[in-house]
């Protein structure tokens, strides 16, 4: 996984760019609106963007493609309740 430091609007550009090339039949706006997508989900949103975008590819291709959804919850331990 790369960690270079990229600004926000960079990511998605950068990301939306190489998702139009996977999938040429996606309008600007489509890819751009994925690309925000992806930068928010927990995984791929640390991902260099284009990173990001192949590696939803490649596990959507998969023969037992898994499901790509926000948590409903965090992960962070709850603490409200910590005295």
């Amino acid at each position: 996984m790369n960690q270079e430091s990229v600004d926000a609007k960079t990511w998605r550009k950068r990301c939306a760019r190489r998702i139009a090339e996977l999938d040429p039949q996606l309008t600007g706006a489509e890819a751009r609106e994925i690309a925000a997508d992806f930068q928010a989900f927990e995984r791929t949103g640390v991902m260099a963007p284009e990173e990001a975008a192949d590696f939803v590819v490649s596990e959507m291709n998969r023969p037992d493609s898994p499901r790509f959804e926000r948590r409903l919850r965090s992960r962070a331990p709850d603490t409200s309740s910590q005295t």
